[in-house]
């Protein structure tokens, strides 16, 4: 049974591969953004790091390669993980729609 609270949008969709800097376990890693709702984002952590256990609390700090306002310092909790990939569940949810994100998103794919 489906329990998100929003639809996903995946960024491969459009040919976006960004990377964001998230702290968690007292430490900065690198992850990959695979898709991203205004309430949480899938992401992947490549950088062969421990995978956060279920319920760590964290900080999305920052687009390494990409800049959108409403994604800086978001406070998240592990959701779920999947081997390297775990869902992030934002504390908050960002200040953007679903549309927003779309569209923002395709600006950023130029």
């Amino acid at each position: 049974m489906e329990r998100r609270r929003h639809a996903r949008v995946f960024l491969k969709a459009y040919g976006l591969n960004q990377s964001c800097r998230v702290h968690m376990g007292g430490m900065d890693r690198i992850a990959q953004l695979i898709d991203i709702s205004p309430g949480g984002s899938r992401l992947l952590l490549d950088d062969g790091g421990p995978v956060p256990p279920q319920g760590m609390r964290g900080v999305l700090l920052r687009g390494e390669n990409f800049r959108l306002a409403y994604l800086v310092d978001v406070a998240y909790t592990v959701a779920w993980v999947n081997g390297s990939e775990f869902g992030a569940s934002f504390d908050v949810d960002l200040d953007a729609s679903v549309s927003g994100l779309q569209a923002d998103l395709a600006d950023l794919a130029g």
